[in-house]
């Protein structure tokens, strides 16, 4: 009966381990492949969203780009680094392309030309997608541009917008990357390489031309990847039907490969197929078949072995896996005062994870320095774990800077200037936070804040103007401080604007801020400038725009100043001013 029981626990074990092996690579291979489809998402969603958002603010405006027109472009191109221009192409009109680099030019368009066959696809088209890749003499390799139609508000339509991308960027993350164990590919409708980690190789560029944008496996050099793409020279199936990841086998030199893909929906009509292949005798899952049956021999003399300890084992585990529980609940609360420290235990493993949580908690502690944990809260509150999509959003945000603060640098020694800051900017924090506001940057001597995001909220405008006035009365109370002390005081300016912006995260995919972006954001920052002309005097000088007055019902500590130009903006603004002699506490 032993006998028997031992076969059949071996027997047992052989079988669910080879599902779990072949459990293990289609996991491992969904997120190899998921990594490489967040690489081509970071490389074609923002510049989709890049030609449509710019598209709709600059082109409805005419053929003359104006300094703000310019000025949203290279703002675009400065925060999407990958972008290698913009371009804008009137049906029956201009081409208009503004570079990265600050360049721009301007061009006719010719009936029949490359740039009025992109009007009319686009046109036809009628949403934003991705265009085959076109080669750029001057850039000396394949681009792709993300277009999108343009149309008025009456629904006629203007022309089209791109950004101009290069896959070459594509190649080269995903060979410094080092995703996974194989080779990495990204191919086009056509079965191209559009991204492959050979094509950063400088002469595998020196094969494209403009009647060859883009390689394929053979011309890359690539006979594996060639073989695995070849119907006739490869077996093929369907590995996870949920997913739709398919594998391929093909033996090239006596050796077995196998390749794993998916297709990917980046747009209406544009579908690639990004995958890995590697060589199967030297994949993992061969040496697991081959130590599976030893470790089920092992495995049943661990097992009686284990029995004996098990009771006296659960109770040594019991106590920490119960720390461990509550501190956890306490760190998704981001109550880092009230997690407990986890004591050491005899169990090693559970002594390590004691070691390991209470670092974690000291690194959380310092982490949380740099990020606001009241953002973070509303983001969770918003969102859960699902992230935060890029929205326009009607917002309040205040820009504030200390004036002179060049002259301030150059008489106090370093240390004493980053404590005034410090205690400066403690000061601003507190006086944001109490009125529901969020912290976006510190720049130097500058802050920047806002209301009305991520949580949405009717009185973002006047908890701002609030946050001024508790600003106003606490540095005043701070300066009687630095006064008695013989230290200077601190004169700030202030600017307030209220108005529609893009709100989300905006960076890299290691490197994301939660930030607002748009033109009010440009407001506030010149009416923070334009107190040097309004208050030259002032210790305090706010400044508020015409729709933050509006948006909190005009409050009485508020007067109107006159109408002023803004730098940078075409028209007059019309700007009010705070009374900040009663300012509350």
């Amino acid at each position: 009966m032993f006998l028997i029981a031992l076969v059949a626990v071996m027997a047992v074990t052989l079988y669910f381990g080879n599902q779990g092996g072949l459990a293990v690579v289609r996991e491992s291979a969904n997120a190899t492949i998921g990594t490489i489809k967040q690489t081509l998402s970071a490389h074609t969603r923002p510049a989709l969203k890049a030609a449509e958002f710019v598209g709709k603010n600059i082109m409805p405006k005419g053929t003359l780009l104006n300094a703000a027109s310019r000025e949203m472009a290279q703002t675009v191109l400065q925060l999407e680094p990958h972008i290698r221009a913009l371009a804008f192409v009137w049906d029956g009109g201009p081409l208009i392309w503004i570079a990265s680099d600050g360049s721009s030019g301007k061009r006719p368009v010719p009936p029949g030309s490359f740039d009025d066959e992109a009007v009319h696809e686009a046109r036809r088209i009628g949403a934003p997608f991705l265009a085959s890749a076109f080669y750029s003499k001057s850039a000396g390799t394949a681009l792709v541009s993300a277009r999108s139609p343009v149309f008025d508000k009456d629904g006629a339509y203007i022309g089209v917008s791109a950004a101009v991308f290069s896959p070459l960027d594509i190649s080269v993350f995903l060979r410094d990357a080092g995703i996974g164990d194989g080779a990495v590919f990204v191919l086009d409708e056509k079965d191209r390489l559009l991204a492959h980690p050979i094509l950063t190789d400088p002469s595998m560029q020196a094969l494209m031309s403009e009647d060859k944008p883009l390689l394929n496996a053979t011309e890359l050099g690539d006979p594996i990847l060639a073989a695995l793409l070849d119907p006739e020279r490869r077996d093929a199936g369907t590995l996870d039907k949920d997913t739709g990841l398919k594998y391929w086998t093909a033996e090239i030199e006596d050796k077995k490969y196998v390749a794993l893909a998916q297709q990917v929906s980046v747009t209406r009509g544009n579908r690639y197929t990004v995958g890995v292949y590697i060589d199967q005798s030297d994949s993992s899952y061969t040496d697991m078949i081959r130590y599976l049956g030893f470790g089920a021999i092992a495995g049943l003399i661990v097992m009686g072995l284990a029995m004996l300890r098990l009771r006296q084992l659960a109770e040594r585990i019991s106590q920490p896996v119960t720390e461990l529980a509550s501190a956890s609940n306490a760190i998704a609360r981001l109550d880092l005062e009230t997690v407990p420290e986890i004591q050491s235990n005899p169990v090693r493993e559970f002594n390590d994870a004691a070691d390991a949580f209470n670092a974690m908690i000291a690194g959380l502690a310092q982490f949380r320095v740099y990020v606001p944990r009241s953002l973070v809260m509303e983001i969770l509150r918003e969102r859960g774990s699902k992230g935060v999509p890029s929205v326009e959003r009607e917002v309040t945000i205040l820009f504030s800077d200390i004036v002179g603060f060049t002259g301030i640098s150059q008489k106090y020694p370093p240390d004493e200037l980053v404590e005034m800051l410090n205690d400066h900017f403690t000061l601003m924090n507190g006086a944001i936070e109490a009125e529901g506001g969020n912290i976006d940057k510190y720049s130097g001597d500058s802050v920047m804040a806002f209301w009305g995001a991520p949580a949405i909220r009717k009185d973002h405008a006047a908890a701002c103007l609030r946050a001024a006035s508790r600003i106003s009365h606490l540095l005043r109370e701070d300066n009687q401080r630095r006064l008695e002390q013989g230290a200077d005081p601190i004169h700030i300016r202030i600017g307030i604007a209220t108005g529609k912006a893009i709100v989300g995260n905006i960076g890299a995919p290691d490197r994301i801020n939660y930030t607002i972006i748009g033109d009010t954001v440009n407001v506030a920052n010149r009416l923070e400038q334009l107190g040097k002309q309004v208050s030259p005097d002032a210790d305090i000088c706010v400044l508020v725009a015409a729709e933050t007055a509006a948006s909190a019902d005009n409050p009485e500590n508020i007067s109107n100043v006159g109408m002023f130009e803004l730098r940078g903006r075409t028209g007059s603004v019309q700007v009010f001013q705070m009374n900040l002699e009663d300012a509350p506490s």
